[in-house]
């Protein structure tokens, strides 16, 4: 989250910048693309100034899990998370409308991945029935060519200087699923065939809910960015890495 306000902010100053002048789209886009270039850089390292840890992998030692959705039931606890993929993508589209304070964008991820060991009750609730599987075990779970694209309007207030998120539209879809969870309903054949009817059931959810899914990114997006734009300034956030001079090479710490 703090990772999205401040490219927000980057975008909204970049805007700033531009007002009175010869607003060049192209160069405010090559701009906020180098940005993100950077950051991609940075994820192996995290971002120490906005609070943020090592993101590419990103490591949880022990999380409890607790979700109840219209489509989906877990509870449980994982071990050993480990998210990879996170700084595996490319820009597809990064167009910033200085004049009307709108961002298009399109981003593919080509492998997010998650390894982890787990123990957990989940519920899949679809068509009006529900299949529910308990396991424990490794568990491997990859997403391969996951578009994600959208736009977002914003707004920099000419007195006050706030930045505000008006809208967000966020659509996903994706290439493809494979699972690879040791002990759902045992081993062998029946855990081979749960695995596959897991894949399927994720890409299912989430290419053919497309709406439903951007609107739920926008209700929980929109007043969560805003509630930390009206704590922060603008000029804290684009500083907030650093004291000055010439930025660091990040040197991904060793992993175990």
């Amino acid at each position: 989250m703090k990772l999205f306000v401040a490219l927000l902010a980057l975008v909204a100053c970049a805007n700033a910048a531009a007002v009175g002048d010869s607003i060049d789209t192209r160069s405010i886009s090559s701009t906020v693309v180098d940005v993100i270039e950077g950051m991609k850089e940075q994820m192996p390292c995290g971002f120490p100034g906005l609070g943020i840890p090592p993101i590419a992998p990103l490591r949880i030692d022990h999380q409890n899990i607790d979700i109840d959705t219209d489509a989906l039931k877990m509870k449980g606890s994982v071990e050993h998370f480990r998210l990879n993929g996170l700084n595996d993508f490319d820009i597809e589209e990064m167009k910033v409308n200085a004049i009307a304070s709108k961002v298009n964008f399109k981003f593919n991820f080509r492998d997010v991945n998650v390894d982890t060991i787990y123990d957990i009750d989940m519920q899949l609730k679809k068509y009006g029935f529900t299949i529910k599987m308990i396991g424990a075990g490794h568990a491997k779970f990859a997403i391969k060519d996951m578009s994600i694209w959208g736009s977002l309007k914003y707004s920099l207030g000419v007195l006050n200087g706030k930045l505000k998120l008006k809208t967000l539209d966020v659509r996903t879809h994706l290439g493809s699923v494979e699972s690879e969870i040791e002990g759902m309903l045992g081993d062998g054949t029946v855990n081979e065939k749960m695995n596959d009817y897991l894949a399927e059931a994720v890409e299912m959810v989430i290419n053919e809910n497309e709406d439903l899914i951007a609107e739920t990114i926008e209700s929980v997006a929109l007043p969560a960015v805003n509630s930390v734009l009206d704590d922060v300034s603008i000029t804290d956030i684009i500083n907030s890495d650093g004291e000055g001079g010439e930025k660091e090479v990040c040197i991904p710490p060793e992993l175990d």
